[in-house]
């Protein structure tokens, strides 16, 4: 990784870790009760408004239309570009936000398979209301932390989900007399503090410039809301999979929708680390090599990131699959969340690790797509799988279970990822491909050999795991998942990945250097 990816990989992770703890909080005050469904409910609407403006993906095409304007030497037109859309667009949102607030609760219905308890549609319509304005400033943050991406500012974007999941966890703490309302009030004061107060001082560190002008019929908003369109018409893989846990949970009791939700957030950690801070830190590159018409450079570039990202990421799955029950036990077993409730997460978030490796390789193969300004060739086959997935929902749940649920959304990632590099090769070449397929396929066979090893370490430890002291279990897990995060990285280099041996022999190298320094 390049020290960019670095910066937002460790961001991410100081992310993940406090909204771990954010989970770890809600899991003793409600664990999986009709409050905590609730809350997890309350968010469907506010992320649909998120998805129908593409917030998630307003950087992507943003950065491509801005970084345009910068390399033909036009920075005012690239200023009154940003502002135009950002005033436009906003606009647009808060039209939504109102109705949306007015009609929440039946919103939440129209959503939702399962037949909801009253009692959760009710706080879940209140949860949802208190969540809501949050979608305003995360909107607005989107575009400030973009402009500060081009300018290869990194620092301080990357702070927004820190300072968003802090804000939670602090109103969680000071209202936790009032159940779960004080972390639905962080949520709108962590996006105000740190998607939008926070990026408006380091966009002005990049000299920023901002103009009140609306011109929605500008070729350039036209231009970009061409390419939006696909997006809030799409359905991505982290999208829908968060859609499918709060709309058909409710059909695996009052439980089913926190349940899913908690696995979900520890697998979420993977993709965070690993897929986006790729993805992230090498989508400005992946425009600019566009722009300059660099396609065998860019091909290279999106290989290498692929393979090296995933010669990492499997030595990590394969940890958290052998330890799937003592991380639950040791973020969340305490309060209201009980033994019974520890194993049957636990068991949920082995078959969402599948979900990780095709949302990784997602985070980066559909930047290459957006890079090169074709929206609509992702948003239809990630669409077009997605909705062939809906029966596969409907059948299977009460065939297999809540367990469908990840089982379902892994096959369904993993054939967006293969199609999506089917499709990429075909249109771009195959510059630097091969390598990374083969690596790729170096890390699946040492991924598989390392199961059985997982298999038997779980088996073996299966009494101590569940009887030891917490910090026991503790150590215990740090030391065996290190142990089987080398090992896993050891027998990659030992099938001939080129990958594994460069981050072996980086790493040995480091260590080295430090030992030198401490010799001195």
């Amino acid at each position: 990784m390049n020290k960019a990816a670095i910066i937002i990989a460790i961001s991410m992770l100081a992310s993940r870790v406090l909204g771990i703890f954010r989970e770890m909080l809600l899991a003793r005050a409600a664990g999986v009760s009709t409050e905590k469904n609730a809350l997890d409910l309350a968010f469907m609407i506010p992320d649909i408004l998120n998805h129908i403006v593409s917030t998630g993906f307003l950087s992507i095409i943003f950065i491509p239309i801005f970084t345009g304007y910068l390399v033909q030497k036009k920075e005012e037109a690239a200023w009154r570009f940003f502002s135009n859309i950002i005033n436009s667009l906003g606009l647009f949102l808060l039209i939504l936000i109102v109705p949306s607030f007015i009609w929440m609760r039946e919103l939440i219905e129209l959503f939702t398979v399962a037949e909801l308890d009253p009692e959760i549609l009710n706080r879940a319509t209140y949860f949802g209301r208190l969540i809501l304005p949050a979608q305003l400033f995360i909107f607005a943050g989107t575009f400030l932390v973009a402009v500060q991406h081009t300018r290869k500012q990194f620092l301080i974007p990357s702070l927004t989900g820190v300072i968003y999941n802090a804000a939670i966890i602090v109103g969680g703490i000071l209202f936790s007399d009032f159940g779960l309302e004080g972390f639905a009030w962080g949520v709108p004061i962590g996006a105000f503090v740190g998607f939008f107060v926070l990026q408006i001082l380091g966009a002005y560190r990049g000299k920023i410039q901002y103009f009140f002008y609306i011109n929605p019929k500008h070729p350039d908003i036209i231009r970009y809301l061409k390419m939006m369109l696909p997006m809030s018409l799409g359905v991505g893989s982290m999208f829908a999979l968060e859609f499918v846990i709060r709309s058909f949970g409710g059909h695996f009791g009052s439980s089913g929708i926190s349940s899913l939700n908690y696995a979900y957030r520890i697998m979420y950690t993977l993709v965070a680390v690993f897929g986006f801070s790729v993805g992230v830190a090498s989508y400005p590159d992946m425009a600019r090599l566009v722009k300059e018409n660099h396609i065998d450079e860019l091909n290279k570039k999106i290989w290498k990131s692929i393979s090296r990202m995933f010669c990492i990421l499997i030595p990590a799955v394969v940890a958290v699959w052998a330890l799937s029950f003592p991380a639950v036990r040791i973020l969340f077993e305490r309060g209201a969340f009980t033994r019974e409730t520890t194993e049957a997460i636990s068991e949920i978030l082995r078959w969402y690790l599948p979900v990780s490796l095709g949302l990784c390789l997602q985070a980066v193969l559909v930047r290459s797509f957006y890079a090169a300004e074709k929206m609509w060739t992702p948003t239809l086959l990630n669409t077009g799988i997605f909705a062939l997935t809906i029966p596969a929902y409907l059948f299977l749940g009460p065939v297999l279970g809540i367990k469908s649920v990840p089982i379902v959304g892994a096959s369904g990632a993993i054939a967006q990822v293969i199609a999506m590099i089917f499709l990429w090769a075909k249109n771009n070449g195959t510059n630097g491909m091969r390598e990374a397929l083969l690596n790729m396929g170096r890390a699946l066979i040492s991924f598989a050999l390392m199961i059985l090893v997982a298999v038997f370490i779980d088996q073996f430890s299966y009494d101590f795991i569940r009887d030891t002291n917490l910090f026991t279990l503790i150590i215990y897990s740090a030391s065996s998942g290190l142990f089987l995060f080398s090992l896993t990285l050891v027998i990659q280099k030992f099938l001939g990945s080129t990958d594994a041996k460069d981050l072996l022999n980086e790493l040995l190298g480091k260590i080295l250097r430090k030992l030198h320094l401490k010799r001195s």
